[in-house]
């Protein structure tokens, strides 16, 4: 399947639709898209309708339209900014099977994941201020035999389906083609496993039959970690009650404060009891071995094309210089059409389920 991408930082967003469109569509040898993959910037999604209107004027009527809000796209070759307004389109030769998705209408989701039959690859945008576990659920549900990566659109912006702005939860694409999905995690796992023996919601109250409080304190005697550095610190949960922890496959979550009085933690989302964690710490050149290591794993092919939910808390707010990752990618994979796009949480791969990713890159492939 011939694919392009290209990203127009133009403020006009009729200017940039087509610039970034045509500009695509040029690099994948295509007169017209079957569907077009859109990161934008937050001003361009205001302007929605025009938005729409001028993809389709250079990529032709017909041409499929989803994505989302993100506070930067970016291309291979265009990473020297990750400020101001921008466009990013990934145009694919292939059309794919659109939904979007609400809890009292799950139905097209789970039309879109049939129709793409059995280890379909899935693209998905979702609202981040909605709950995101029942969208999980439906993917379990309905498409657990798909490959899916996604993540949740800039907060101020919205989800884009077809010719305007979904009133929806979330929106994606099921492509009825092989790929491949892996997960790169900023944080890196400090300190020995521990067992969540006892928690109440969000707090955490026990690690290993003692307040969890206490197990964070200790932390401080590590090189490298007192100080300002325990701010960075987080949980490493393991997928599933009862898995032992491994730092190839955990999920991040946040440490929003501590509770002094009974000793406990405060988390960003509940942990139950009986699972395996380990504390992390955000660090940059732990990020980039992590992404290595999974590019490493992927370089017996080299694929079409990609898409590359990459958190806002990483580019140059970890690592201090732009495009590092995609460099990195292209560096690994050789270069292929590939779309990055900023997101306020990830959604990939955990243990055999689809999980809420943190801090972290998640890499879509689309094989040839």
């Amino acid at each position: 399947m011939r694919a392009g991408a290209a990203v127009s930082r133009s403020a006009d967003v009729r200017l940039a639709a087509r610039d970034a469109a045509t500009r695509a569509l040029d690099a994948a040898g295509l007169d017209e898209a079957g569907c077009l993959i859109v990161a934008a910037t937050p001003e361009h999604l205001d302007e929605s309708l025009e938005l729409c209107e001028a993809l389709r004027d250079a990529a032709g009527k017909g041409a499929q339209i989803v994505g989302g809000a993100t506070s930067a796209a970016l291309v291979p070759g265009d990473a020297d900014t990750e400020e101001g307004p921008a466009l990013g389109v990934l145009a694919l030769e292939q059309r794919a099977h659109l939904f979007s998705f609400r809890t009292d209408a799950p139905a097209e989701l789970c039309i879109a994941a049939m129709r793409a039959g059995p280890g379909a690859l899935g693209v998905v945008f979702a609202d981040p201020s909605e709950p995101v576990q029942r969208l999980l659920g439906a993917l379990g549900r309905d498409a657990g035999n798909a490959r899916v990566a996604g993540g949740g659109v800039a907060v101020e912006g919205g989800l884009l389906l077809d010719d305007d702005l979904a009133d929806a939860q979330a929106v994606g694409a099921f492509f009825p083609q092989p790929g491949r999905v892996v997960v790169a995690q900023s944080h890196q796992p400090i300190g020995k496993p521990l067992l969540v023996t006892r928690s109440d919601g969000r707090q955490v109250i026990e690690l290993d039959s003692r307040p969890a409080l206490e197990a964070l304190a200790e932390l401080a005697d590590q090189p490298g970690v007192g100080g300002e550095a325990l701010q960075f610190v987080g949980l490493g949960l393991s997928p599933r009650p009862g898995e032992a922890f491994s730092a190839d496959d955990f999920l991040s979550v946040a440490l929003l404060g501590v509770d002094e009085d009974h000793g406990a933690l405060e988390a960003g989302v509940p942990i139950p009891e009986g699972h395996s964690v380990c504390f992390t710490l955000r660090d940059g050149m732990g990020a980039r071995r992590t992404l290595q290591h999974a590019l490493d794993r992927l370089a017996a092919r080299p694929p079409a094309w990609g898409i590359y939910f990459d958190c806002a808390s990483r580019g140059s707010t970890l690592y201090g210089v732009n495009g590092l990752d995609l460099a990195l990618i292209e560096k690994s994979l050789g270069a292929f059409p590939l779309l990055s796009l900023r997101t306020s949480f990830e959604l990939g791969p955990a243990g055999d389920f689809m999980g809420v990713h943190l801090f972290c890159g998640v890499l879509l492939l689309g094989d040839r």
